[in-house]
């Protein structure tokens, strides 16, 4: 099996994290800044893009064209009331498209752009495909994605399509807060086999407010409830803030920082860092300088401001505690603890909040911004091949009712809930029709779902099924068909299959010729039963029911998601935009070569080069490189990747003789000691008169000691020359040389000195002595084990074997 990643995604409103599965385990990857939170932001500039942290770092100075906070638009619609309020504090321009959804304009290679969420969502992808291929060094091909609890049909299809366009294969959309308790309980060995345990989890993210109600069993998860409040996250705690520093710098500058994008990011940034520092102190300052029109910003808050500031905020987050309490038809008294993640829970105000609701202290056992990811991670390889991971079954709840609707008999249309809120999911329910022509049947959201859970502005509309045709039986008004409708691993609604059912009778078989007895006695009871019900010549003929089931074709329209044709043209430009990225980053790395190359040798031609280069051909190469220069931020700003590494190489040419001057100076005085050594060594050895040596002839001493008095020769002429020049002459003793003829004289003289010596003469076989008796044969002595016959050797081991029998007499 080819090698694979698989990876959870976890993509934030405001950050994102990827966890990698390996044999030893979940890591949370470290990006390139190590760390393991990155920025949920594209930025997109006049040649490229910039992903990720690269992008987080241009929105301060291009907000305008630095996308950010994209989960709050994608899959809905640009009149949604929702979306047009978060469209107001976006820096970027937001459309509405042809189909009443969003499209993202940017400024992009200079000309203007237009993306669509599920775009933008897939360089995001992307971005965190690269980190975990950086880091495992292999293709990541499958993944799990999680979600928030609360994401309708439309916003779970585009994340897929976003998925797709990336090039991952999502094998589950994972809800945020199942994620969590699967990473939670996996792990827990304490876990009971069938009384579960009851754990609550409250996710307060950037955006979003999430709360489930889980059991936990050793090998088991089940959701018991989900309750959100989907606009209710640690952002609206900063508006707050942003908003009591706003009105203090208009009411003493008269200046309104709203009116200017670049001045309300600085200050967003700041109260941020403001809200996360008042978590741990009782007062915190603020301070921006030059915010806007080169005053500075300057205030104080404490802990009991703020709070009394954000009292409307946090006595929202009573709500989805207690209906996911109520939901899940649990008491206090039955949830074992309280674990709290995401960044807003930090909070003191939050978790107080939290006490009070549950009567539980709440518990911080996981990492509150890495567990999704962990939990996505561990869902992956549960359902990859490529991992093998414990029993764990995971045991989701529908967050929203799904209803099927078609004309009825009479005429009026028929709704029945098909999946009711809190029902368990992945799972799939049969509806049977009797119909004689091809109808329709509409899956949607229930018209009476309340609207905190779906608010008014999204379409409650799921799909619309087309079934049919289908054959009608011979003799019967109506054909009998069964629709199967899955709610999957996605919580997507989809009809998955259609079949029409045919029952038929036929005769069964006749019985064998030579029956056996029980066939004759079955036969002698038909008899009795004939005669009994008055007909005794004989019984009708057995007959049996068949059942024919036929698949019957149905066509889906009015789904959510885009077809494969628009997936494709996506898929592609995406591919084209990374080329374009990669041809860019190389073009720069090659245009920063270039420079550096520039101030490196300039700086050492006053530094470690001066000695080695003549002032008149100095003041030439400084002419060089400074015209370099000027070409680079001039016509050389906007060039090809070729352009850079030609000129890169025509400025090395000019270079090349300084640069070899100092590097044979550094290297030259090594080498004359590395081959005055080995002329020692070898003279050393020729003159030796150690045994070890003695087996080589006069003759071959002279050749080595020869051959060292050459090479000694070559180098004192070499020396003199060198020793008349200057360092800003052309060397007349190079490195490679010295090393040349040190390997010379290796070659001529260690295979002479290295010989081996003469094996010893073999000495003459002595004579035998005619007194000499031969010695006596040991024949009396024991043989061994070898040497005694097969039967007495088994009769040894059978008596072996005997005694544990014998000595339990």
């Amino acid at each position: 099996m080819a090698l694979v990643s698989v990876v959870g995604f976890d993509v934030g409103n405001d950050t994102s994290c990827v966890a990698l599965a390996r044999k030893r385990g979940i890591d949370v990857i470290m990006n390139k800044e190590s760390k393991r939170e990155t920025p949920a932001a594209i930025n997109f500039g006049e040649k490229m893009r910039f992903l990720g942290t690269d992008g987080a770092a241009k929105l301060g100075l291009q907000p305008q064209n630095t996308v950010h906070q994209l989960k709050r638009i994608l899959g809905k619609k640009f009149q949604d009331p929702l979306v047009q309020a978060d469209i107001a504090k976006l820096p970027f321009a937001v459309l509405e498209g042809p189909d009443g959804g969003c499209l993202i304009k940017v400024r992009y290679c200079n000309e203007d752009a237009i993306f669509t969420p599920e775009q933008v969502m897939a360089m995001i992808l992307v971005d965190l495909k690269r980190i975990a291929e950086a880091e495992s060094g292999i293709p990541v091909t499958d993944c799990a994605l999680s979600v928030p609890t609360y994401f309708t049909e439309a916003e779970r299809y585009a994340m897929l399509n976003a998925a797709q366009i990336a090039g991952v294969n999502c094998l589950r959309l994972i809800n945020e807060t199942t994620a969590t308790a699967l990473a939670y309980g996996i792990y827990k060995t304490d876990l009971p086999e069938a009384d579960p345990v009851h754990v609550v989890f409250v996710d307060v993210g950037h955006s979003h407010t999430q709360v489930s109600v889980v059991s936990l069993l050793r090998s088991k998860l089940v959701v018991k409830s989900h309750a959100w409040d989907r606009n209710l996250g640690g952002r609206d705690f900063d508006e707050v803030l942003f908003d009591h520093f706003a009105a203090e710098f208009k009411a003493k500058t008269k200046l309104d920082i709203r009116a200017n994008k670049k001045a309300s990011f600085k200050l967003r940034t700041a109260v941020e860092k403001v809200k996360k520092t008042l978590s741990a102190n009782s007062e915190v300052p603020l301070n921006v300088e030059c915010i806007f029109e080169d005053e500075d910003l300057r205030g104080m808050m404490t802990r009991e401001h703020f709070e009394q500031l954000a009292e409307p905020i946090l006595a929202r987050l009573r709500a989805p505690m207690e209906d996911a309490l109520r939901e899940s038809k649990l008491s206090v008294e039955d949830i074992s603890s309280v674990e709290v993640v995401g960044s807003c829970t930090r909070m003191p105000a939050v978790c107080r909040i939290v006490e009070e609701v549950f009567k539980k202290a709440p518990s911080r056992t996981m990492n509150s911004k890495e567990c999704v990811s962990r939990g996505a991670a561990l869902q992956c390889a549960m359902l990859s091949p490529v991992f093998k991971v414990r029993e764990f079954e995971v045991v989701d709840a529908a967050p929203l009712p799904v209803c099927m609707s078609w004309e009825g008999k009479d005429g009026a249309a028929v709704t029945q809930v098909l999946f009711a809120r809190g029902e368990a999911f992945p799972s799939s329910k049969m509806i049977s029709f009797n119909r004689s022509q091809p109808f329709t049947v509409r899956a949607h959201y229930a018209l009476d779902t309340p609207p905190e859970l779906l608010p008014p502005a999204f379409d409650k509309n799921l799909g619309v099924y087309t079934i049919g045709p289908f054959q009608v039986p011979a003799g019967a008004e109506t054909a009998k068909l069964k629709v199967k409708v899955e709610l999957n691993l996605h919580g997507l609604i989809q009809v998955q299959q259609v079949q029409s059912i045919e029952e038929t009778e036929e005769e069964a078989p006749a019985p064998a010729s030579t029956p056996t007895a029980d066939v004759k006695m079955d036969e002698a009871a038909a008899a009795a039963a004939a005669s009994s019900n008055g007909n005794p010549a004989a019984s009708a003929p057995a007959r049996k029911k068949k059942v024919k089931k036929t698949d019957v074709p149905f066509q889906a329209s009015s789904v959510c998601g885009y077809s494969k044709s628009q997936l494709d043209d996506y898929f592609e430009k995406e591919h084209q935009m990374q080329a374009a990225d990669r041809l860019q980053e190389e073009t720069n790395e090659r245009k920063n070569a270039l420079e550096g190359y520039v101030y490196d040798l300039r700086n050492k031609l006053y530094d470690a080069y001066a000695p080695y280069i003549k002032e008149a051909d100095k003041e030439v190469l400084q002419g060089q490189l400074t015209a370099m220069e000027d070409w680079l931020y001039d016509e050389g700003e906007d060039t090809t990747k070729s352009v850079y590494i030609a000129k890169l190489d025509e400025l090395k040419a000019k270079g090349a003789p300084v640069e070899r001057r100092y590097a044979e100076d550094q290297t030259r005085g090594s080498a004359v000691e590395g081959l005055r050594s080995t002329l020692e060594h070898y003279r050393s050895l020729a003159r030796s008169d150690r045994p070890q040596y003695a087996h080589i002839s006069p003759e071959e001493r002279a050749t080595v000691l020869k051959e060292c008095d050459a090479a000694q020769a070559w180098l004192d002429e070499r020396l003199a020359l060198q020793a008349n020049l200057t360092k800003a002459d052309e060397p007349a003793l190079l490195t490679a040389d010295i090393n040349k003829k040190r390997d010379t004289v290796e070659r001529a003289c260690k295979p002479i000195m290295s010989k081996p010596a003469p094996p010893p003469p073999t000495p003459p076989p002595a004579a035998a002595s005619p007194a000499a008796e031969p010695e006596p044969m040991e024949s009396e002595a024991t043989p061994g084990p070898e040497a005694g016959s097969a039967p007495e050797a088994e009769a040894a081991a059978g008596a072996e074997a005997s005694q544990p029998m014998e000595t339990g007499n």
